[in-house]
């Protein structure tokens, strides 16, 4: 069924008047999170609101039972997660917090939580993934919450919060500890609270005050969490709210002081007990080398890609909409003079960047680490996995389609474009100032691979559910087409939950075959099982024994140069059984839904090597 403004009068509560740009169209909206009620007791209160919220229940209860489909407690380690893993472990087993000089990110909020977790159910690997789903799940929450805050009615904040939770790249990364997806849930969890607090109708000081402790602690998990007091406060100079008195002096420092607090905990901590990572240290240096040039270059690119990501990834959203924009023609929908300038660079965004990027050859996934041509899940082992499919055709579709959408995208959120400000878009001025400062948070993790294909996929996960609040909160005056945007999803759910579950059986098998060539006399130095075993087993060892030159031949992978210079590689585990100069010793099938043909892990010997019998 459709629905639009008319299906949403037997959610109201409370209501408040917002008018669209588009030809003057009002809309009265639900917003029960922004009500005061009745003192209450507490549980009482609680119950009350999940009655009333219902839908977000719905949403937690398909997350997990996915969960429960996917082999989650699984004991494996992938790409770069062992790292925050081992410091859980020295946490856990030490009492001793340490970031390895390997590790970009601040990372030690995700340490302290993931921590936490291991208390509760002890230290193993599958529980430090666990972490990761139950952040994601409160990301959702914080995520509903805050559609409820911009007005969205609660049929579509729940749509919205499926179309994060289940596409691929969060659901993908949902199943690691990697900070990425950490980050963002508490990202939405401090947007949330800022929206909440600085409601012009009804200002909270102690959501802002909490929201700024939240702030501070995204942070401590990555370090473009100090854009987010920097984004509130900058959304309220805009609309002319933080004045120059007094009330505005206070509010400026609840929003920044706490925040800035923990930043500053964080760096005496990092200089003064654990010592700046290499790779923190290099981040400045790799901005330097690559200039101005490199830096507009990237900027450029990164544009372009994350035009084009948005617009995959929002796909379910934005054909719920489509078919409603067929009337258009008969009666448009005016965009204000800078709404069409501003449409107009976002189309000559997509066709220069469209145009450059095909000619180079590229295709989306363009930027795949987590969502690429073999499927979900980062491909770090020697030899390559399966092509999901053979025919180019396919990623040519989806170029086109994800571009298509992009632009759609741009439009809808540019009809909210306002010649001046107005209180009823502050909650949405916020969400919009935190997105632009996320996307400069691309950047500098994105300098170290400007030669290299630009960035990664898993950078660009705080923008999904950003963009997901804008547009469900552009469109709340539009009919929306539901059960085309419900299949799109139900499409997004078995892609992500399968695609999942085969990383991880990928992910299993190999260490299984690892493990295999450790009962049977092959010692981890001799071994290179991929990144996430060598740097989970090899890394503090090559630490301990100051190990500066890798002992594998010349032409190993990056990781091995990286993080287990201590192997010589004369064992290599592979996705492929041909790997110049050596031989299969063995190999393991696995078992995989979304790949037809047999599949198999192999562990290779270097010729002149004879395998151990055990």
């Amino acid at each position: 069924m459709n629905d639009g403004p008319a299906g949403l009068e037997s959610e109201r509560t409370s209501s408040a008047t917002i008018a669209g740009d588009s030809g003057g169209s009002v809309e009265s909206v639900s917003n029960p999170l922004a009500t005061r009620p009745a003192p209450q007791a507490a549980p009482r209160a609680v119950i009350n609101l999940l009655a009333h919220e219902w839908p977000l229940l719905i949403a937690l209860a398909c997350f997990a039972l996915a969960a429960v489909i996917v082999p989650t407690m699984t004991r494996i380690a992938t790409t770069d997660d062992w790292a925050y893993t081992r410091s859980v472990e020295h946490l856990y087993w030490d009492s001793k917090l340490v970031v390895f000089p390997v590790v970009a990110a601040s990372a030690i909020g995700q340490i302290f939580w993931g921590g936490l977790f291991a208390l509760i159910f002890g230290m193993s690997l599958g529980v430090m993934r666990l972490s990761t789903v139950v952040m994601v799940a409160l990301g959702g929450v914080a995520l509903y919450a805050l559609l409820r805050q911009l007005g969205v009615s609660r049929s579509r904040s729940l749509l919205g919060t499926m179309v994060y939770l289940f596409n691929p790249l969060t659901f993908v990364l949902a199943f690691t500890f990697m900070t990425d997806p950490h980050f963002t849930s508490v990202m939405l969890i401090a947007v949330a609270l800022h929206v909440r607090g600085l409601r012009p109708d009804d200002e909270r000081a102690w959501a802002v005050l909490l929201a700024s402790l939240v702030a501070g602690f995204a942070f401590w998990i990555r370090q473009q969490g100090a854009f987010i007091p920097l984004a509130v406060v900058l959304a309220l100079l805009v609309t002319r709210r933080l004045t120059p008195d007094m009330r505005g002096l206070l509010r400026l420092t609840q929003i920044v002081v706490p925040a800035t607090l923990m930043a500053l905990a964080y760096a005496i901590w990092l200089r003064w007990f654990n010592d700046v990572p290499a790779v923190q240290q290099g981040f400045l240096d790799e901005a330097q080398r690559a200039g101005w040039s490199g830096t507009w270059q990237l900027a450029q690119h990164l544009t372009y890609i994350e035009f084009a990501y948005l617009g995959a990834l929002l796909l379910p959203l934005l054909l719920g909409v489509v078919p409603v924009m067929r009337t258009w023609a008969v009666r448009p929908v005016a965009l204000s003079a800078t709404g069409w300038w501003l449409f107009l660079a976002w189309i000559a965004l997509a066709v220069g960047g469209l145009y450059f990027f095909t000619r180079a050859g590229r295709r989306m996934p363009y930027i795949g680490q987590f969502v690429g041509t073999s499927g979900l899940g980062s491909p770090d082992l020697i030899g390559k996995r399966p092509r999901m499919f053979e025919n180019g055709g396919v990623f040519d579709a989806l170029t086109i389609v994800s571009v298509l959408a992009g632009i759609t995208l741009g439009y809808l959120l540019l009809r909210h474009v306002p010649t001046a400000a107005t209180p009823e878009r502050a909650g949405a001025g916020i969400v919009a100032m935190v997105a632009l400062w996320q996307i400069v948070g691309v950047l500098p993790p994105s300098y170290h691979y400007l030669r290299r294909g630009d960035s990664l996929d898993r950078y660009l996960l705080p923008l999904v559910p950003l963009a997901i609040a804008l547009l469900l909160w552009a469109v709340r005056d539009l009919r929306l087409l539901q059960p085309l945007a419900w299949l799109a999803v139900a499409a997004f759910m078995v892609i992500s939950v399968a695609g999942t579950r085969d990383y991880l059986v990928y992910m299993e098998t190999i260490w299984q075959v690892a493990r295999e060539a450790n009962a049977s006399g092959v010692p981890n130095t001799e071994l290179d099982a991929g990144s996430g075993w060598d740097g989970y087993h090899l890394y503090e060892q090559m630490l301990d024994q100051h190990i500066t030159k890798a002992r594998s031949p010349r032409g190993s992978p990056w990781w091995v140069y990286f993080y287990a210079k201590p192997t010589d590689s004369s064992y290599i585990v592979a996705a492929s059984p041909s790997v110049p100069g050596y031989f299969v010793v063995r190999r393991q099938r696995y078992n995989q839904w979304l790949q037809r043909d047999p599949v198999y892990i192999y562990l290779l010997a270097r010729y002149g090597r004879v395998f151990p019998r055990g």
